[in-house]
């Protein structure tokens, strides 16, 4: 286990059995990604929320003004100042990717990468989908990457688990079979 996922996974986790009945955590994690992104892309902001000289109301001040412009709402505003006091909120970013993380097994998707050798249409890229979900039993949630090296159909990353439909493998596979016949 990382130094990160050491403290992230109890954060998302307390977030998540804490939050409100009905909660709307789609709403939570949009708002919360823009924060975060601030927090990551803003090397003065940085500085602020690290400078040991720099008072913890005027850090938890500039931070509740950040919830209200990002349009975090009373909870999620809340479990940005308990990261701040225990000196989390620069991680937030990785926090909320172990949440996201939770919701989607809570919910049963899969988060899949998957690489292509290039551009697929909507059509294509509905068949990739359904093809993983019928193997995986999950739903699916897919982000597309581009490899030209791979030739032709798609690798697909979910966790440890590699589904490699491309070319470039069935000529891996082929090359291992001659060579296995052969005795080369």
């Amino acid at each position: 286990m990382s130094s990160a996922s050491a403290f992230t996974y109890p954060y998302a986790r307390a977030f998540l059995e804490a939050a409100p009945k009905g909660y709307d955590f789609a709403a939570f994690q949009q708002a919360a990604s823009a924060l975060s992104e601030a927090l990551e892309g803003n090397p003065r902001l940085r500085a602020f929320l690290l400078a040991p000289t720099v008072p913890r109301e005027a850090k938890s001040k500039a931070v509740a003004e950040l919830a209200r412009r990002a349009g975090l709402d009373a909870y999620g505003a809340r479990f940005l100042q308990v990261m701040l006091k225990n000196h989390r909120l620069l991680e937030a970013g990785q926090v909320l990717r172990t949440l996201r993380d939770l919701l989607d097994a809570k919910e049963g998707i899969l988060r899949v990468n998957v690489t292509v050798p290039a551009s697929v249409s909507d059509k294509e890229r509905n068949l990739i989908e359904e093809a993983l979900a019928a193997r995986t039993g999950m739903k699916v949630r897919m982000e597309l990457g581009l490899d030209p090296t791979i030739l032709g159909g798609f690798i697909a990353r979910a966790g440890s688990r590699v589904f490699d439909g491309s070319v470039k493998a069935a000529i891996r596979r082929y090359q291992a079979q001659a060579k296995e016949r052969t005795g080369a």
